[in-house]
């Protein structure tokens, strides 16, 4: 998801990328936003384990075709449609291990979870280093395109999903799940082969039964009765007032670091930019961004394209993911302090945000920026809180469709980012600056960490 913005740094001269191309097809992988219901409702009515294995294997065959995208619409269609089966992998993920994890330690394994998905940022700078330097060109006549270092790159990220439904095939479904549909057997056999998993003998499993509180089963219910059986009380009392603080929360969390996750690799390698020419040394922040980058959308496709970007930008993407793993690894240590951490988190971003445009030494700037991102962090924090204040009914699609509103502000976000920037770019960073301290306020309404949930 997040390595499609490196491809694009990569692929804007082969494609002819402008800023508006690049602002749309970025905003992409947060297209599948309007797959989240239906993906929530199939997890919680037929299933996480058979909900994750279509989304990963269709959102890897519609990945893998788009490294041979003959022109950048073909890219767009084919992004389009993986992500609208892809976008149930990481929210289902977070549903799923929630229920198969202990209440004592979900919080922290969420934490943990969240640290892989930030790494795959630092292995996808990684893949960027060993790939983009490569100089084939492979001719593909019937396809009109080019074979080029981003072209593998981009099928090089796609990978991991296919590898996702390979292992999603081997495990078992949720037993939450399957309890509460009211097939207790199934569960209690799942638990017995974890506990042998576990280390334990499986005829030694001391629990015999399980209780039942389904008080109708969700497979007697007509089509549009299910659909309002599992929609309308996430946003009737006493749920709604907690779906809008989560939501909201959610959108802030996601859309502060995927936003500038996405634009990252453009930003970033224009600043790195600004060094080699001959400019200013007293700029700020955004003289460096806004010159460079309307430069390169000023550019034709008429020279000899280079895959290639700066490898500042590469190694300040592999730091950047790598430290934000580290970070949130940190934090798992602290889960049970949740709350905490959030607002903390939060108020460093914020902080960051109102700094940025302010500081001219030039790698402070750039250090503000990327703690701006910081966010991301957070994400186990608030997935953890969907976990632990909503019923198992309908807990994968109050996760969903957190998510969907999140990627909705991510999918704003990332259009109307390059052209805010551009325009205005001080402006830009105290508006989001006041944006995520409104956060802090609605954070500070969460259970307190001593009350637990």
């Amino acid at each position: 998801m997040f390595g499609f913005g490196v491809v694009l740094a990569a692929a804007s001269c082969d494609l002819q990328l402008g800023i508006t191309h690049i602002g749309v097809l970025a905003s992409m992988p947060f297209a599948g936003l309007f797959f989240a219901f239906p993906w929530g409702y199939y997890a919680d009515t037929r299933g996480r384990r058979r909900a994750l294995l279509l989304s990963c294997a269709v959102g890897f065959i519609m990945a893998a075709l788009g490294s041979f995208s003959p022109s950048w619409q073909v890219l767009l269609a084919l992004k389009l449609i993986g992500c609208c089966f892809s976008t149930a992998a990481y929210s289902l993920t977070m549903t799923y291990l929630g229920e198969c994890t202990g209440s004592k330690h979900r919080s922290e394994y969420l934490f943990v979870m969240n640290s892989v998905n930030l790494f795959s940022e630092a292995v996808t700078f990684i893949l960027a280093l060993l790939i983009l330097p490569l100089t084939f060109n492979i001719p593909i006549p019937w396809l009109s395109i080019t074979y080029r270092p981003w072209r593998l790159l981009t099928l090089l990220c796609a990978i991991p999903l296919g590898v996702g439904a390979v292992m999603m095939y081997f495990l078992y479904e949720s037993p939450k799940f399957l309890a509460n549909s009211g097939e207790n057997d199934k569960a209690l056999e799942v638990l017995r082969k974890i506990f042998k998993i576990n280390g334990g003998k499986k005829e030694n499993y001391q629990v015999k039964e399980l209780e039942n509180n389904q008080s109708e089963s969700q497979s007697k219910l007509k089509f549009w009765e299910s659909i309002s059986e599992q929609t309308v009380p996430i946003f009737k009392p006493p749920l709604l007032w907690r779906t809008l603080q989560l939501f909201y929360l959610l959108v802030l969390c996601c859309s502060t670091n995927n936003v500038f996750v996405m634009w990252y690799p453009t930003i970033v390698n224009s600043f790195f930019t600004s060094f080699s020419k001959d400019v200013i040394e007293d700029q700020n922040f955004c003289d460096r961004v806004v010159d460079n980058i309307a430069a390169g959308a000023s550019e034709t496709g008429d020279l000899a394209c280079d895959d290639t970007i700066s490898y500042n930008t590469i190694y300040s993407g592999i730091l950047y993911g790598s430290f934000f793993t580290i970070v949130n690894l940190l934090a798992a240590k602290l889960a049970t302090w949740r709350r905490l951490v959030l607002i903390i988190i939060l108020i460093l971003s914020a902080v960051c945000s109102a700094l940025i445009n302010l500081i001219r030494e030039p790698i402070s700037s750039m250090v503000l920026f990327t703690l701006l991102q910081g966010t991301s962090v957070a994400i186990g924090a608030v997935a953890s809180y969907f976990l632990d204040l909503y019923p198992t009914s309908y807990r994968g699609l109050a996760t969903s469709l957190g998510m969907m509103t999140a990627r909705f502000g991510s999918f704003t976000g990332v259009n109307i980012i390059g052209f805010a920037i551009t325009s205005n770019c001080g402006l830009t960073f105290y508006c989001w600056s006041a944006f995520v301290f409104s956060g802090v306020a609605v954070a500070l309404l969460l259970p307190s960490d001593s009350k637990g949930t």
